[in-house]
């Protein structure tokens, strides 16, 4: 499914930038993108639903799910559907990972960034799939948009991975703070609309961990 990883968007995460990867880190990242490969376990799942648009939010009929704050509204706002995405790398990679953060740190902290890298790919795949579909009816995707981006909220999570049958399906469950087990898991909603996707937005006006990120700091962004 996946046979190589985004060396460059590996790095950004690191906070490396081109001139400033010695051979250590090289040897690193051949070593933990190999193994990531490996052990990678990539699922998916996605389903599409048509959408009401009311005061409290969006909903998806005969479900709990309501994605309220005006971040959303406005991402759907051309859209009478959506998909719901859930997508994660798979448990042993996280089990490698927190094993490396105790006998080799430096391994754990390139092979963390591997997964992160892991997950985007493994979503991009499904999006590839979901816009083939939408483009033969003479539509479009929005782009990714995920709880707790904007002023959706996080424990929008709940009602969400409960909808798609996360744990089921692809084996995603939440902890009480609404965070993904396996942890280098992602779910994200996407709208079909009969327009192209707009030019993307600066993700950091909206994010509510802007005043604190280390991306932004490093003068890039997550």
């Amino acid at each position: 499914m996946i046979s190589q990883l985004n060396r460059e968007e590996i790095l950004r995460y690191l906070g490396y930038k081109d001139s400033g990867v010695t051979e250590r880190i090289e040897q690193l990242l051949n070593r933990c993108e190999a193994e990531t490969l490996e052990i990678l376990q990539p699922k998916y799942i996605y389903r599409r639903f048509p959408i009401e648009k009311g005061d409290d939010g969006i909903r998806i009929p005969g479900t709990a799910l309501v994605l309220a704050g005006n971040d959303i509204q406005e991402h759907l706002k051309n859209c009478n559907e959506m998909f719901l995405l859930g997508a994660t790398a798979g448990i042993e990679l996280d089990k490698r990972i927190r094993r490396y953060m105790v006998t080799e740190p430096d391994v754990g902290v390139v092979m963390d960034s591997c997964g992160i890298q892991a997950v985007e790919q493994i979503a991009d795949l499904a999006e590839k799939e979901m816009e083939q579909e939408v483009l033969a009816e003479g539509c479009h995707l929005t782009w990714r948009f995920s709880p707790g981006y904007g002023d959706l909220p996080l424990e929008t999570q709940r009602e969400l991975v409960r909808v798609l049958d996360t744990h089921r399906k692809i084996g995603v469950s939440l902890t009480g703070s609404c965070l993904m087990m396996p942890s280098k898991s992602v779910t994200a909603i996407l709208g079909i609309s009969d327009t192209k996707r707009d030019v993307r937005k600066n993700k950091c006006d909206f994010c509510n961990n802007r005043e604190r990120c280390a991306f932004r700091k490093r003068g890039t962004r997550c």
